[in-house]
């Protein structure tokens, strides 16, 4: 592999620790928060940080404030709600990117950078259910409860969980991946970049591991509260018979990495913990969802090396790189889109036929492994 093969791999690969669900530089939250931050003022917050290391490779910055609060009027209806808040039977889209970058060609020109053919859209064909798709690109916890920006703009965007009503038949939601990082995308890709890089870091085996993993493990692993409040919130609002789901994360890399365009260009003490990551995270949804009495769903759960970024071209459902699939890089695929909103609906029609027997399948779907199959 070529000097300038291996540099571009390693810059897909680095977005891999912030793009996969952390991606959007400033979205995350600086080391000392004012109190009237969201970060303070969500259910289940703060999350445990730690200060950096001055000694390794400088990964600073913060979040960027607007100066939008949950005073800013958000009067943008499609923005906010991906469709019109009509009285009728609907389904809601609560999430970040996974759920809603997918295949740039059909990307809506909008803050969120919805997807007009991606996820939401092939739930709401298979179910027939009205849209919300209130999902928003760079989207943590703190966006379901908080009027907040809309990814790297100053547009406001409206609480996630206003898009829940009484109408709504079925909630998807998946967030907490872009909550268990602090630094923003440039600072973090900047250092993982630059310790690939130099052979003193490379060589370390894990550079981006020894940096990342002592704050975004422990964030990780305390998510549990935050995510038990907002699917217990999302019960509450919807429907009396509606379906809360919580979804988890395709994990980007399989356990075995051989053979995969990544490995070589990125050590493979990080591409264990980009692995391991992200299964902490989809674990952590899995616990909330029994706490709080919702479907769990895992996409990595059938994820094999050949589903994997590791797999062949429009036959994986996330790929490092976006090409050729012309995709957001460590991202899902509109594959990826379509085999979550098809596990989905399965579920959905599942509960509805177990519902039907006074019964329910939420205790089975609590069952399912939170890591790739291998």
């Amino acid at each position: 592999m070529g000097r300038y093969h291996k540099a571009c791999v390693a810059i897909a690969a680095t977005i891999s620790l912030l793009a996969g669900s952390v991606w959007g530089a400033g979205t995350g939250f600086a080391k000392e928060i004012d109190p009237n931050d969201p970060e303070y003022n969500t259910p289940g917050f703060p999350l445990p940080t730690v200060e950096d290391n001055e000694n390794d490779s400088p990964l600073t910055g913060g979040r960027i404030d607007w100066g939008i609060t949950d005073d800013t009027p958000a009067p943008f209806t499609v923005l906010n709600y991906g469709g019109l808040p009509l009285p009728i039977d609907n389904f809601v889209n609560i999430g970040d990117s996974y759920t809603t970058t997918a295949f740039y060609a059909t990307t809506l020109g909008e803050p969120c950078f919805h997807n007009a053919i991606g996820f939401s859209a092939a739930v709401g064909a298979q179910t027939g259910l009205a849209i919300r798709d209130a999902a928003c690109a760079g989207a943590g916890i703190p966006h379901y409860w908080h009027t907040m920006k809309s990814f790297q703009f100053p547009i406001a965007k409206a609480p996630q969980r206003l898009a829940i009503d009484k109408h709504t038949k079925l909630v998807v939601a998946s967030l907490g991946g872009n909550d268990t990082y602090t630094s923003s995308m440039i600072s973090v890709l900047a250092g993982c970049l630059a310790s690939w890089s130099i052979p003193k870091y490379y060589n370390q085996g894990n550079p981006c591991a020894r940096k990342m993993a002592p704050e975004m493990m422990p964030r990780a692993k305390a998510l549990v509260p935050a995510l038990t409040y907002m699917y217990k919130d999302a019960k509450k609002r919807a429907a009396k018979d509606a379906v809360v789901i919580a979804m988890g994360y395709f994990n980007p890399l399989p356990k075995n990495t051989e053979k995969c365009l990544i490995d070589g260009p990125a050590p493979k003490g990080d591409l264990k913990f980009i692995n391991e990551i992200f299964s902490v995270i989809n674990h952590s949804i899995r616990t909330a969802a029994k706490k709080a009495g919702v479907l769990y769903y895992n996409p990595s759960a059938e994820e094999d090396y050949a589903q994997s970024s590791c797999g062949a071209p429009f036959a994986r459902m996330i790929s490092i790189t976006g090409l050729p699939e012309y995709s957001v890089p460590f991202h899902p695929t509109l594959t990826g889109h379509y085999n979550a909103a098809e596990h989905v609906v399965k579920l959905y029609n599942q509960e509805l036929t177990a519902r039907r027997r006074g019964k329910t399948i939420a205790p089975q779907t609590w069952k399912a492994p939170y890591h790739p199959v291998n």
